[in-house]
C-alpha cells in the first residue's frame, strides 16, 4: 500500500532540506575561505619582512661598490651596483603596491633615495658617500614600512 503525503508536507520537507544544505554549504565555504585568506596582520608582517630584506640588499651593495673600486676596472658599476639596485627597486615597488598606508609622497621619497644611491654609484663617489646614501635609503625603507633591523 502506498503512503500519501500532501503536497504541502512535501514542500515543507524539500524547503527544510534545501535550507539545511545551504547553511552547511555556507559554513563549509566560510571555514575554507578563512584558511585561504591571510590576515591583515600577516600581510603587514610579510611586507615588513620584504622591506627589511630590500633594505639589507641596498646596504650590502657598499661591499660590491668597494670591491668594484678596488678592482681597478675588473667589474663595472653597472654589473656590480646598478643592475642589483634596479632589481631591488622593482621589489620595492611591488612592496609599496601592497602597502596602502604609504602616501604617494612617501613612495616618491623612497624611490628618490634609491635614485640617490644609483647616481652616487654612477658618479664614482667615495665609498663613504656611497655607504652614507645606501644606509640612508635602507633606513628610510625600514621607517616607512615599520620594519626592524634583524
Amino acid at each position: 500500500m502506498a503512503l500519501y503525503f500532501s503536497s504541502a508536507r512535501r514542500a515543507r520537507r524539500s524547503a527544510g532540506i534545501a535550507i539545511a544544505a545551504a547553511v552547511l554549504a555556507f559554513l563549509a565555504g566560510w571555514a575554507f575561505g578563512r584558511q585561504q585568506v591571510p590576515s591583515i596582520e600577516g600581510r603587514v608582517a610579510s611586507l615588513q619582512r620584504e622591506a627589511a630584506a630590500i633594505a639589507i640588499g641596498i646596504e650590502r651593495l657598499d661591499i660590491e661598490y668597494e670591491e668594484m673600486l678596488g678592482a681597478g676596472g675588473a667589474d663595472t658599476v653597472e654589473a656590480s651596483v646598478v643592475v642589483p639596485l634596479d632589481e631591488l627597486r622593482v621589489r620595492l615597488q611591488r612592496a609599496m603596491d601592497g602597502a596602502p598606508w604609504l602616501a604617494p609622497s612617501s613612495r616618491a621619497e623612497l624611490l628618490d633615495s634609491l635614485a640617490a644611491v644609483r647616481s652616487s654609484a654612477k658618479a664614482g663617489a667615495t665609498i663613504e658617500t656611497f655607504q652614507s646614501s645606501s644606509a640612508e635609503a635602507g633606513q628610510r625603507i625600514r621607517d616607512s614600512f615599520g620594519a626592524t633591523r634583524p
